[in-house]
């Protein structure tokens, strides 16, 4: 029988002050998951933020687009040139020049005596309409613009842009 001091004595010196590799190896295959996940994290979340940024600024370029041509149209006062596709030539009461608003490629353009300045660039689409109507009863039947849609859509941005505008002035129907 071997004697129990032996044993302790044995089991004493077995006893080792460090890691051995299997916890080693546990230990770096936690930190690379923990890793993993936390890079991840981080990409994902950088991700959408420019992603975010990107579309705030494009909706804010369009807003103020829409804005600019609201303005131009509000005191229109006469259509020279009309085509729903592209463009619309016209004068204004509190504005100088010819003017026209146009579809230039993928940008839409405020000419203004053929001087031409980039009002919004990445246009996917655009589109004019106007709608006539007798709004003044003692004319005979000639009919005046009663209302101008404006809409757009801008590359990298889901929602369309669009607006009615109704102009101060009795403007008559181009020829």
């Amino acid at each position: 029988m071997i004697p129990l001091s032996f044993i302790k004595k044995r089991f004493e010196m077995k006893q080792q002050k460090g890691f051995t590799l299997v916890e080693l190896i546990v230990t770096l295959v936690l930190v690379g998951i923990i890793g993993t996940f936390t890079t991840l994290f981080m990409y994902t979340g950088l991700n959408g933020y420019l992603k975010a940024k990107v579309t705030s600024e494009g909706a804010l370029k369009a807003q103020i687009a829409l804005d600019r041509i609201s303005l131009e149209l509000r005191d229109i006062k006469d259509i020279s040139d009309f085509n729903s596709d592209t463009n619309i030539d016209y004068t204004s009461e509190t504005l100088p020049g010819n003017r026209k608003i146009i579809l230039n490629g993928n940008k839409i353009d405020i000419d203004v005596n053929n001087n031409p300045n980039t009002l919004l660039d990445a246009v996917v689409s655009f589109d004019l309409k106007t709608t006539y109507t007798d709004l003044n009863y003692y004319s005979g039947g000639d009919r005046e613009v009663e209302s101008i849609s404006v809409g757009f859509t801008v590359e990298g941005i889901e929602r369309p842009f669009s607006t009615r505008i109704f102009p101060r002035y009795m403007v008559p129907e181009p020829p």
